[in-house]
């Protein structure tokens, strides 16, 4: 696909935007943009690299795509997440298990600098918050994700943390299973 054409190239890819995600905390567009990539790059890894190796197959226990993404799940708690927002951006939200939404400061909140001023209509889902709680870079705010009142206190979820975790996850992975010389990481990753 133009200058994408293997698995690496995916990945690098995927870490681009990521990185284009981090400077831009509050946008959606970047955000589902990174959680696609990262949900197809389990068929670019497969497709690519560990379908044709059979070292590499028998490493992981693994012998079709379907195998290979439980593997991947299961090595990721984190992925069906992913599964389930890339999903959803394709089938029109499909059966999401979570909400998602946008935190921003309350519309001209006097404590917080630029809340509200000169940032144009937003129609999706919202949560205002006041006061001392965190609106995000420069007063634009951020992506969450609500398991509900069920999960208790693990209800929250930043979508940067997800995404963190993910890229990570891909990260070790290929530095672990398909290693070249230079596999690309997030300048936002110190390790």
């Amino acid at each position: 696909m133009f200058d994408l054409v293997t698995a690496h190239d995916f990945y690098a890819m995927l870490v681009e935007d990521f990185d284009d995600f981090m400077a831009e905390p509050h946008s959606a567009r970047r955000a589902v943009h990174c959680f696609i990539t990262a949900h197809h790059l389990l068929d670019w890894a497969w497709h690519d690299q560990v379908a044709s190796r059979v070292d590499l197959r028998e490493q992981l226990e693994v012998q079709s795509l379907k195998d290979f993404a439980e593997w991947v799940d299961s090595r990721s708690v984190w992925m069906t997440f992913v599964h389930e927002i890339a999903n959803g951006t394709k089938h029109v939200r499909g059966k999401q298990t979570f909400d998602t939404m946008r935190v921003a400061s309350t519309p001209f909140m006097f404590d917080t600098v630029d809340a509200g001023f000169d940032r144009g209509a937003w129609d999706g889902p919202i949560r205002y918050v006041q006061g001392e709680l965190p609106a995000g870079r420069d007063g634009n705010g951020y992506l969450l994700i609500d398991f509900g009142e069920d999960a208790a206190e693990h209800r929250w979820l930043p979508a940067g943390h997800l995404l963190e975790v993910v890229v990570r996850f891909w990260r070790d992975f290929f530095r672990r299973y398909l290693p070249v010389p230079a596999i690309p990481a997030s300048r936002h990753h110190i390790d």
